[in-house]
């Protein structure tokens, strides 16, 4: 069974907060490139969730993805144009489960550690990556250190 940690990056018309709060608001999780589109489709299971690590925030929410990979003109035609840099390899429709307030210098530790990267520019340069598959057991001990959420 396959997780998956989503960077939500900043863009130009906003920052990785209104990204991340826009695609969670709307149902879905926009695939900002062709590679994470592909191993979406490659290792998504029925059973997949995802986690969604604001960059200078940390991990903010987890969701259940509960559609397969789509194709961004699948999108209504306000949110096409609202998500357009987000989803422009497509998304998946998600259902939010809860949401954390944790700190990003907490949560890169915490990630350091159950990923075993022990430093600091290597997890950086997966965050940039924008999607970090992650097994069950890396996702359920994030999510446990994470606590109850709201």
């Amino acid at each position: 069974m396959s997780h998956f940690l989503f960077i939500a990056g900043a863009l130009r018309e906003r920052s990785s907060l209104d990204s991340a709060e826009l695609q969670l608001g709307a149902g879905i999780w926009g695939l900002c490139t062709a590679l994470i589109r592909d191993n979406l489709q490659k290792f998504l299971t029925p059973d997949s969730h995802g986690l969604v690590y604001v960059l200078k925030e940390g991990i903010r929410a987890e969701f259940l993805i509960v559609s397969p990979v789509q194709p961004f003109q699948a999108l209504d035609e306000l949110l096409k144009d609202e998500v357009r840099t987000e989803a422009r390899y497509g998304f998946v429709r998600v259902r939010p489960v809860r949401r954390w307030q944790a700190h990003a210098p907490d949560c890169q530790a915490l990630l350091q550690q159950v990923l075993g990267i022990e430093e600091q520019s290597e997890l950086s340069r997966r965050l940039a990556l924008g999607m970090h598959r992650l097994t069950d057991a890396e996702y359920r001990t994030i999510v446990e250190r994470l606590g109850p959420g709201q």
